[in-house]
């Protein structure tokens, strides 16, 4: 069974899902890394409408990278906001730079400046606020750049018995200046495919792993899909990380940038798991009890985009 680093015991997260419940509750229920606390009623400010959730959150947050590339920059203070992790530290912090409503479009130095992944857990919180059940996913877009699957965190809402695929982060000005033709709140598996989807891609020669990862930073290869398949798992059973966090197997992925043969393996049969998706957050969880060494453990390795790694608490006490 695959582990952590050599010597060292880690506790796995157990992040327990109630027995017996409705699966369309449980997946409506907040995480503690979607849980508002007490800003609730500043959360209940963004719309409760999928179709509006990209427009709104494009009032408040932008992509780091994207503000440098277009030459905003990020400002000094806002150099953490990608670390914050919990929506409760993102609604005090960009209340604190805008006391006005959400739903007020900000002055660029008053933004928070995210990642993908703070567009999708801030749009499945908001969801999952107003009773609608929602999820991370995790896995790599086409319309980022030509030819290429850049690493993107989605979020899906549930419609009927069906998940649909949510880009938060393509707002107006984004689909504007991207060109996107298609409806961001069901975007089609040629523009987003799940983590465990592109491995599957890679394993069968359909997908160059040289295509894939995060450009801007120089990152690629089929490590990096590797470590984003265990995040995928974990963000289905609500264990919602950062895109730079790693555990178990992880960690040697991320240390060597290879994955040994036997832990290829090992993802294959926790991507056929995982491709297509578990239904629900209690599936989800059933799958990580399937393949313990995929689940979370309560310290992992971060790396906060080039910066040195560091042992953290996935759930500070």
């Amino acid at each position: 069974m695959l582990g952590g680093a050599p010597g060292k015991e880690r506790a796995t997260i157990r992040y327990a899902v109630p027995a017996g419940g409705d699966s369309k509750v449980l997946d409506s229920q907040h995480t503690p890394w979607s849980d508002p606390q007490a800003h609730g009623l500043r959360l209940r400010e963004l719309p409760a409408n999928a179709g509006a959730l990209p427009d709104a959150l494009e009032n408040f947050v932008i992509h780091h990278a994207i503000a440098r590339s277009l030459g905003f920059g990020v400002p000094p203070a806002a150099e953490p906001d990608r670390d914050l992790r919990f929506v409760s530290r993102l609604l005090v912090e960009v209340v604190s730079r805008d006391p006005r409503p959400l739903t007020e479009h900000r002055a660029l130095a008053n933004y928070l400046y995210g990642t993908c992944h703070d567009f999708a857990l801030l749009a499945a919180s908001a969801l999952r606020e107003h009773g609608i059940p929602a999820r991370l996913r995790v896995g790599a877009a086409s319309y980022f750049r030509a030819g290429r699957w850049e690493d993107h965190w989605v979020c899906e809402y549930r419609v009927g018995e069906d998940w649909m695929v949510l880009d938060a982060q393509l707002g107006p000005r984004a689909r504007a200046g991207m060109g996107i033709s298609f409806d961001v709140t069901g975007v089609p598996l040629s523009g987003w495919r799940s983590a465990a989807s592109i491995w599957r891609g890679i394993r069968a020669g359909e997908v160059d792993p040289a295509l894939c990862g995060v450009s801007f930073a120089g990152i690629s290869g089929a490590w990096f899909i590797a470590a984003a398949v265990l995040r995928d798992a974990a963000a289905l059973a609500g264990i919602e990380c950062l895109p730079w966090d790693y555990w178990g197997p992880g960690r040697s992925i991320c240390a060597t940038r290879e994955v040994a043969e036997e832990t290829a393996r090992e993802i294959d049969a926790l991507a056929a798991a995982l491709d297509p998706a578990p239904a629900s957050r209690e599936e989800a969880v059933a799958v990580l009890d399937r393949f313990p060494w995929a689940r979370p453990t309560s310290t992992i390795l971060s790396f906060p985009e080039g910066r040195a790694g560091a042992e953290l608490m996935l759930i500070p006490a």
